[in-house]
């Protein structure tokens, strides 16, 4: 058999991904990250609607990911709820109003470039959140898991065998947006340090 190293890269990746849930969460209960309950809530949503369209499809390994993102996902939302973590903001409802659209245009959508494209315009609906509070208050999240979820994504992007836009539109923008979120955390980071 030969050796595939898009697969090892890509279970690496994933792996490390996974690994970021638990210090993720134990940075909410130690009261470090006050994370964006609209984006975490968001993403769990968007994370099960994807399973669901890949278990549609037929029932495989590829469906580990997204399973193990929704339930990732929930947990740490509700983790924030539950801890009084999680920061609410007047632009959230605008947000959400605009996920709502997309997701809704996105399930009764045939054309599978537009579905892609509204489940970016849904994500990045729900990720400006995050991104308008870590640009507030960059300390309010933890800037060494991003800089390693970006690694991750990008390590995944790398593993991609099939290049098309299809498979690459949503990975790219996945890593331009956390790789934004990283470098508003890391702003943060720095200043406390010089400070």
């Amino acid at each position: 058999m030969a050796f595939d190293w898009h697969l090892v890269l890509g279970t690496g990746a994933s792996l490390l991904l996974l690994a970021l849930i638990v210090p993720y969460i134990k940075s909410i209960t130690s009261s470090t990250t006050r994370p964006s309950a609209v984006s975490w809530f968001g993403w769990a949503l968007l994370f099960a609607i994807a399973t669901a369209a890949q278990a549609s499809k037929g029932i495989d390994w590829s469906l580990a990911v997204p399973s193990i993102s929704t339930i990732s996902t929930t947990i740490i939302a509700f983790t924030a709820l539950y801890m009084g973590r999680a920061v609410w903001t007047r632009a959230d409802g605008i947000c959400i109003v605009l996920a709502t659209l997309a997701i809704i245009l996105w399930a009764i959508t045939k054309e599978p470039l537009t579905a892609i494209v509204l489940s970016i315009i849904a994500d990045l609906s729900v990720t400006t959140p995050t991104i308008i509070k870590t640009y507030q208050d960059p300390t309010s999240e933890p800037a060494n898991l991003w800089v390693l979820y970006v690694i991750g994504v990008t390590l995944e992007l790398v593993a991609t065998q099939d290049f098309t836009v299809y498979n690459l539109l949503f990975p790219i923008y996945t890593v331009i947006g956390s790789a934004i979120i990283m470098a508003l955390a890391l702003r943060g980071h720095f200043a406390s340090r010089v400070l």
